[in-house]
């Protein structure tokens, strides 16, 4: 996994956009079902709320080869439903968002039955204190959602599980593929700068990273190759840094987060 290169996840229900960036090196698109109860949710924050539909999938699946993911809604009568629908049209990995117990991922998991990779977001303060759980479960990876962490934690910041020794303290539970946050271009970013959100993620050994709002404002669909070369070239030289640069790099990012304001963080949700 180490070695890899970094996978490169792409939110989007724009085709063309889509079957370019596939085209040009990235690796997954995800189709995003969810959207039930997120307004009142994230209720003041700057978040990315989509509604894709069946339609999307489907002409997504006729568009794209690879590796296609679908996001679902996580309620009751909903999930399991979603995800075998999902599946149904062609989606090759679900992703269940805003986890809380092992039971609801074991019924996902069930109902699939291996027509598909199921991965999850961890949001809630629940989901992030199973990470020993989550390891010994077949999921395919897993995604902490900063955004939503912040919400269900009431943590001051988006980026505070950065900083706080959460991130550190799940990874110490859960050896599996991880990702968190989201990148564009390297040498752009805000308000945190994109390398040093990268640095970060090679200090916890994430394995691929996701491109959304950001990353489809800053690079045209002409640029996408030249970008995802940059993202990888940048990653690699980051899992190369000796002890001494990963903890520079550490305390720069833990200084940036400082200077941010609580509402400044609200702004910065993708």
């Amino acid at each position: 996994m180490l070695g890899a290169p970094l996978e490169l996840i792409l939110f989007s229900h724009d085709l063309d956009y889509a079957e370019a960036a596939m085209a040009a090196g990235m690796n997954s698109v995800v189709v995003d079902w969810e959207w039930c109860g997120k307004s009142d949710r994230q209720f003041g924050f700057d978040t990315e709320i989509n509604r894709g539909t069946e339609t999307d999938l489907l002409h997504m699946r006729e568009r794209v080869q690879g590796n296609l993911i679908c996001r679902i809604n996580n309620g009751p009568d909903q999930r399991v439903r979603e995800a075998l629908r999902a599946a149904e049209l062609g989606a090759n990995e679900i992703w269940l968002p805003m986890v809380r117990s092992v039971a609801e991922v074991k019924q996902c998991l069930r109902a699939l039955d291996g027509r598909c990779a199921l991965s999850i977001l961890c949001e809630t303060a629940e989901a992030i204190a199973l990470g020993k759980e989550w390891a010994q479960l077949p999921l395919a990876r897993v995604y902490i959602g900063l955004n939503d962490l912040q919400i269900d934690v009431g943590s001051a910041s988006l980026f505070s599980a950065l900083c706080d020794g959460t991130i550190d303290a799940f990874r110490a539970r859960y050896s599996g593929a991880l990702g968190f946050a989201g990148v564009t271009r390297p040498d752009l970013g805000r308000p945190v700068p994109c390398r040093l959100l990268m640095a970060e993620m090679a200090r916890q050994s994430c394995c691929f990273a996701i491109g959304r709002r950001t990353f489809r404002a800053d690079v045209p669909q002409a640029d996408i190759a030249r970008a995802t070369r940059a993202l990888r070239a940048v990653f690699a030289e980051l899992r190369q840094r000796d002890a001494q640069a990963i903890a520079a790099d550490h305390a720069a990012l833990r200084a940036q987060v400082a200077r941010l304001t609580p509402a400044r963080m609200a702004k910065a949700g993708s």
